[in-house]
Parts: structure tokens; sequence; C-alpha cells
């Protein structure tokens, strides 16, 4: 199995990536973990449930945010850039939600 790389196009740095880009009321978030095992088995978990407890979708690098085995398969460690995309009547509540809990460290104190 091989893969070629794509060609490169023209010079678009100063545009947010697709997944970046917001439609009316939709929010986005770039949160750093800063949790020592980063987005392993707990946090995601802890991730998972937080967001399922509103009306709203969210995606964590293009993933459902309620999916723990998604979460995990991202393998986002300590210090990686986690992008979260959310939509739907309580989109602010849920991001807001996910970055107490990434400023808590996810309840580790370590």
């Amino acid at each position: 199995f091989s893969r070629t790389a794509e060609p490169a196009g023209p010079d678009h740095a100063d545009e947010p990536p697709p997944e970046d880009r917001t439609t009316p009321g939709e929010v986005t978030a770039v949160l750093t973990l800063v949790n020592e095992v980063g987005l392993h088995a707990r946090p995601a978990a802890q991730l998972a449930r937080t967001v399922a407890r509103f009306d709203a979708w969210v995606t964590v690098e293009g993933v459902d945010a309620t999916s723990v085995l998604a979460l995990m398969g991202l393998g986002l460690a300590r210090g990686d850039r986690m992008h979260l995309r959310a939509g739907g009547p309580q989109a602010r509540e849920a991001v807001t939600a996910v970055e107490q809990l990434v400023a808590d460290r996810f309840g580790d104190r370590a």
C-alpha cells in the first residue's frame, strides 16, 4: 500500500481549515489539553458525558464528541490543540462546559 501526496494547491494559509469554518448558530473553540494523559479513556468518557447533557451536537477534530472510542482514536496528548465545533440550541453552553472541563484538567491535579 502506498500513499501519494496531493499536488500543492494555492496558498490559503490565511483561511481556516474547512472544519473550522462555521455556519450561523455554530460555535467553535480551540483548546489546549493540559492534563497529564491528554484525551485518553477517562477524560474522553468525561467529555462524552458532558456534551451528551446538552441539546447540541458537538465534534472534536471532526468526530462525534459523544463517542468515547472516536475521541480516544484521535490520540490527542498533553499539549495538543483540540478543535471543537458545536451547533444546536445549547451549543454555546456545551462548548463552555468542555472549556471548563479542559481548564480543570478533567479533575486531575497532578
